[in-house]
């Protein structure tokens, strides 16, 4: 089998277009295959943790939409809190130019791109892998990196053990003008809002961006089926008083495909899976984006690994994302089963003890782990109860 290329990508998102960006730098022959013309709109807050700025490593100011100084917490958006900083802890990103920002720079880099074209099989031979696309046109390679996302044709393809999460998790937002009908708090422009106890095993956020406020829910629900998310939505929109009535732009839904295991399986024979794909997002407050961008990272190491030193990319992938992305993601897994499950206390005990949050947002800064900060909230929530703990509190508390 003659091959075109030695890395396809399925997927031009952060995950894939970063793939894409660090194999052909590594000069590697590398195909870029995305689904849509691009820049696309796509369904997602938008919101770049710190430290995910710093892993890519390039400036971002022609696509921040705004820097952001600290968040507003509410509980049934009440008893409201505020967590102010000096320095930003996110930057807001609409996704069409955020995304076409990081193809650019794989393009930039030497990689090729195929816009418009859906990828519609996927095997693997003896010597590499045949990618088929809706047309019908065949493509081979040395190996295969699925970034296409929560229902990934790549993912699918593989043999894997069926995921064990806690249920389907589905995100529902909207862009609404933010013009002068917009009453918005001035002093919150640079803060997110995140609202807790309405949305079940979720929340609900605002995102002040320049021209547009990001508003949405989203949730890890069990019962997807007998539940409604659009209307955890629309009581969410319906009581934020800025916003006037009628005003929702267009609603969309998407997968949320939370992290399951510490062990889950990310690469099998030939087949790398990133991002969305492998299920590497943070199952406690939905970020994804930087778990797709530090897999693909972690997927190009892999491949330039073998490249180098023969090294089998699949074994060693899986190797990287465990030690690199799952230690971490467990504890996030184990805390979030607890604060879902009493949303209430630990609501309260963020708001008693404000250096909780303060800690928190050195874990979205990557400079603490989430076992540490699981650690703080376990001691402070001990002390707020002044050790009169439930059973159910105790059985919940021991498992994290």
């Amino acid at each position: 089998m003659d091959l075109d290329y030695e890395v396809i990508v399925v997927g031009g998102g952060p995950g894939g277009s970063t793939t894409a960006r660090f194999c052909a730098r590594a000069g590697l022959k590398t195909l870029l295959i995305e689904k849509e013309r691009l820049p696309r709109y796509k369904p997602c807050g938008g919101c770049l943790s710190i430290k995910t700025a710093h892993l890519l490593g390039f400036d971002l100011s022609p696509v921040i939409e705004n820097s952001i100084y600290g968040a507003k917490f509410t509980y049934c958006l009440k008893d409201p809190f505020f967590i102010e900083t000096k320095d930003p802890i996110a930057f807001l990103v609409m996704r069409d130019r955020f995304d076409q920002l990081l193809v650019d720079k794989a393009l930039e880099e030497g990689a090729a791109i195929l816009e418009g074209e859906r990828v519609t099989k996927v095997e693997e031979k003896a010597n590499g892998v045949e990618v088929e696309l809706s047309k019908g046109k065949k493509f081979y390679c040395r190996y295969l990196i699925g970034a296409d996302g929560a229902e990934s044709i790549v993912a699918r393809s593989l043999p894997l053990p069926p995921h064990r999460n806690d249920g389907n998790g589905i995100a529902i937002e909207c862009e609404i003008p933010f013009d002068s009908s917009i009453h918005f708090p001035q002093k919150e422009l640079q803060f997110v809002h995140l609202d807790f106890g309405r949305v079940p095993n979720g929340y609900g956020w605002v995102f002040p961006k320049k021209e547009w406020l990001s508003i949405g829910i989203g949730g890890m629900f069990r019962e997807t089926k007998k539940m409604n998310p659009r209307q955890y939505f629309n009581t969410f929109i319906k009581g934020l008083d800025y916003i006037p009535e009628g005003k929702t732009g267009k609603v969309i839904g998407h997968l949320l495909p939370s992290f399951y295991d510490e062990n889950q399986k990310v690469s099998q024979g030939r087949f790398l899976l990133v991002g969305d794909a492998a299920h590497l997002m943070d199952p406690l407050q939905g970020e994804g984006i930087y778990y797709a961008i530090r897999s693909g990272i972690l997927a190009a190491e892999a491949i330039i690994e073998w490249k180098k030193e023969g090294i089998a990319p699949s074994d060693f992938y899986q190797r990287a994302i465990y030690y690199n992305i799952c230690g971490n993601l467990k504890w996030a897994l184990t805390f979030s089963r607890f604060v879902f499950r009493f949303t209430k206390l630990a609501y309260r005990t963020l708001k008693r003890y404000p250096e909780l949050a303060e800690f928190y947002l050195q874990v979205l800064e990557g400079k603490e782990t989430y076992q540490g900060f699981v650690t703080k909230v376990k001691e402070r929530m001990k002390d707020l109860l002044k050790g009169r703990l439930s059973e159910k509190i105790k059985e919940a508390m021991a498992r994290t």
